[in-house]
């Protein structure tokens, strides 16, 4: 699990989404820092002058270097790298939720794999019981004891097990490429899988523990809620920004300038000047032709949008965990009533081998009760499958999802 999530295509693109994120923090973070900006200008001129004859030749060098840093911004600044950290953070928790997401996956199609193996192996006994059944009629054919077209029917079976066969190596060769996909590896061959999921003992005692728990938080966390809460908050930074942004914004500069400038009556007169510089500068974006009005109302829809869907999004937690319960418990008694007559078709099927070695009953009996013990494991390894998910659903609902205890650093 480790080797394939940390060399998951899927896992190696969110770790880039990092890497995004991070820069897009600091770049958002740069705003309350000072700038320094400059330039500079070197040239050779001729002028023609008016109080001289002929063309005087000089160099000019001409620079401005400045630094700026903001004062006062009527908070805009801060806000925008509270909104920088909020998309870190968001980025954070789509790298997790997307970690969670895989590692389910990968654990459902490695358990889909032993279930399809299952399936296969059964569908496969079918096979070779009509493959069987059609060769017993055509021996019965050839002594005369049926006709030839009582063979109708154990041709059919055999297409419909043949079939079934192919149905079933097709789903699991599609499953094992989709497990290729998921981790980036080789997936497990049919030998290598195991005949059937372990018995799984249910905590339903643990379960509604963790329930209770939740119900009891006055503010129900969950990574859904997590996620809405702060986009609300990006919303409301902006709307409190765009609200600002006509309004005079104060910053304090410091630089050093060079330039040419006349002094005297006679314009053709010049001077190299150095300025050294300090103080305020404002700039002030008066009207912008109601761009501004439409912007705000934009913001203020968002934040209400964004407010809505954290209400309800808060007011669904409860019900969707109460349901993600009910559907456990269903699993569990699905599973439980699958294990049952896991046990049953499998100790039905020692007695029918006793039999059979003992001469009492044919092959053909002791295959009936092998392809039912087949039907029974598949079965019980497709409720045991759904009772894990389940029981993954209801804690991803529950904020309780113990893998993310084990999250791997980006």
């Amino acid at each position: 699990m480790d080797d394939a999530l940390r060399e998951s295509p899927r896992m190696l693109l969110a770790r880039l989404e990092l890497d995004v994120a991070d820069g897009a923090l600091t770049q958002a973070r740069a705003g309350l820092y000072p700038t320094l900006n400059g330039f500079s200008r070197g040239l050779l001129t001729s002028d023609i002058r008016r109080d001289r004859p002929g063309t005087v030749n000089a160099t000019k060098i001409y620079y401005d270097i400045g630094l700026s840093q903001p004062l006062f911004h009527w908070g805009e600044k801060r806000n925008n790298a509270r909104i920088g950290a909020i998309r870190a953070s968001l980025a954070e928790r789509d790298y997790e939720e997307g970690y969670r997401l895989l590692a389910r996956e990968i654990r459902q199609g490695y358990l889909r794999l032993i279930s399809l193996k299952s399936q296969l192996v059964g569908a496969r006994f079918g096979r070779e019981q009509a493959a069987a059944a059609l060769r017993a009629a055509e021996e019965r054919v050839k002594a005369g004891l049926i006709t030839g077209a009582e063979l109708f029917g154990p041709r059919i079976a055999l297409e419909r097990a043949e079939l079934s066969e192919a149905s079933a190596e097709a789903a699991f060769i599609a499953a094992s490429e989709q497990f290729e996909l998921l981790t980036g590896a080789a997936a497990p061959t049919e030998v290598e899988l195991p005949e059937e999921l372990p018995e799984i003992q249910a905590q339903a005692e643990a379960t509604g523990l963790l329930f209770a728990e939740f119900l009891a938080e006055p503010k129900p966390s969950t990574p859904t809620l997590e996620r809405l809460e702060e986009e609300t908050e990006i919303a409301r930074l902006t709307y409190k920004n765009q609200k600002t942004r006509l309004r005079p914004k104060f910053n304090f500069t410091l630089g050093v300038s060079q330039d040419e400038q006349s002094y005297t009556i006679n314009s053709g007169q010049r001077y190299g000047v150095t300025s050294r510089y300090a103080g305020i500068q404002v700039n002030w974006a008066i009207f912008d032709g109601w761009a501004n009005r439409g912007a705000v109302r934009s913001s203020l829809a968002r934040l209400r949008s964004a407010e809505a869907r954290y209400t309800q999004a808060q007011s669904a937690a409860r019900q969707q965990a109460r349901a993600a319960t009910r559907a456990l418990e269903l699993a569990q008694r699905e599973m439980q009533l699958n294990d049952r007559l896991l046990s049953s078709s499998r100790d039905y099927l020692q007695i029918r081998e006793d039999d059979f070695a003992a001469g009492r009953i044919s092959r053909e009996v002791l295959d009936q009760a092998q392809s039912g013990y087949y039907s029974a494991r598949t079965s019980a390894n497709n409720a045991r499958l759904n009772y894990l998910m389940a029981q993954v659903e209801l804690l991803t609902k529950l904020d309780r999802d113990p893998l993310l205890e084990h999250l791997p650093k980006p």
